[in-house]
């Protein structure tokens, strides 16, 4: 089946490296209204007896160190009852029909960064990637890769924003994938990374080495397909995206990108691609992050309609990448045209179309 092709006009492409390099990139900014909790830990007491409530005691105790230095303790005693981690809640999932998205369909989103930031970081702090094992049979040493060599990726660690808006997807399962901050309390990822049992979910914004910026659990999940687990269908691959609405407001501290709806007339247009994720052949628990360019994208010319599958024979893809977000930046930021959804020995695959930015809006209408 031939491709139909929109015109180059008809949308702006996003900016190559060369012009980014010389552009102001200005996106919207907004103000920090609901800042983050601190911290907080939540345990469930169980009674061991009797109607009486358990009597609770916390302790603060400096182990050592002083000024920033210091490291604090919390002891808790229960007394009349014993405590144990709080069960995650479940997500409450929200299936929106695709003839919804395609009545409200939008074909763009604003970007936003906090009006503490004065400048939007066009590329990524890169960091040593630690050195590659290799798996050995007598005199044979070989790595375990199914890159399209020469592997486009870096190893990066960056707070600015964009980069900083990375998050790590864990679920029941353990590391699922990765994500991105697409709105105030709301992160994108692939619909695959997602526990539908329903399980629950939590994101670590700029996860490494074990610590993060920040970390939230999702309390809401849309999408229009519950994809997985297992092999996707062939008429869900396109849809192979959800939107997590979160109990706390990264997006408000860390800012969040914009979307739109990817142009077939962007086709086979290089260096204007960007992409962000955890893949898990540099860390087993996906300590290290990943910045890639200089790729290009490819709609499926058989996939007909508003939510489309894109390809790419340039990109890199490894497990743990899935949910990353593609995106280019315009004149007013970073905006995510697909979500990574899958790889194969000749493509990688990406999910978007127009039901992208309108299953993003939904979700920040309904839960702002």
């Amino acid at each position: 089946m031939s491709k139909k092709k929109h015109s180059k006009s008809s949308q702006t492409s996003p900016l190559t490296a060369a012009v980014l390099r010389e552009t102001k990139i200005m996106p919207e900014q907004h103000r920090v209204k609901r800042p983050l909790a601190s911290g907080k830990a939540v345990f469930d007491v169980d009674p061991i007896s009797g109607d009486a409530s358990p009597i609770v005691t916390t302790r603060l105790v400096q182990s050592q160190g002083r000024g920033r230095a210091a490291k604090w303790q919390v002891e808790i005693s229960v007394e009349g009852g014993q405590f144990r981690p709080a069960s995650p809640t479940p997500l409450h999932v929200v299936q929106v029909d695709r003839r919804n998205l395609v009545k409200d369909a939008i074909r763009s989103l604003a970007a936003s960064m906090p009006d503490t930031d004065k400048k939007v970081s066009i590329q990524p702090r890169r960091r040593k990637l630690p050195e590659k094992y290799k798996i050995r049979f007598g005199e044979l040493r070989y790595d375990p890769t199914t890159i399209f060599n020469p592997d486009g990726r870096h190893a990066y660690y960056d707070e600015n924003y964009p980069w900083r808006c990375l998050v790590r997807i864990t679920t029941p399962r353990g590391w699922s994938g990765s994500g991105v901050i697409i709105g105030p309390r709301h992160v994108l990822t692939a619909s695959h990374c997602v526990d539908w049992t329903p399980g629950w979910l939590t994101v670590d914004v700029m996860y490494s080495n074990g610590s993060s910026l920040a970390s939230a659990n999702g309390i809401i999940a849309y999408a229009s397909s519950k994809v997985g687990p297992g092999t996707i269908p062939d008429d869900e691959s396109d849809e192979d995206y959800a939107v997590i609405v979160l109990d706390q407001p990264l997006g408000e501290t860390y800012g969040w990108l914009g979307s739109r709806t990817y142009d077939s007339g962007w086709d086979d247009e290089t260096s204007a691609w960007h992409s962000i994720g955890y893949p898990q052949d540099w860390s087993g628990n996906g300590e290290i992050a990943a910045w890639q360019t200089d790729f290009m994208l490819n709609e499926l010319g058989a996939d007909l309609g508003s939510a489309r599958l894109i390809r790419s024979q340039t990109f890199d893809n490894w497990p743990g990448q899935s949910g990353s977000p593609v995106f280019g930046f315009w004149g007013d930021g970073p905006h995510v045209v697909g979500v990574v959804s899958g790889e194969g020995p000749d493509y990688n695959y990406i999910s978007g179309g127009s039901l992208l930015p309108s299953l993003i809006n939904r979700a920040r209408n309904e839960h702002p």
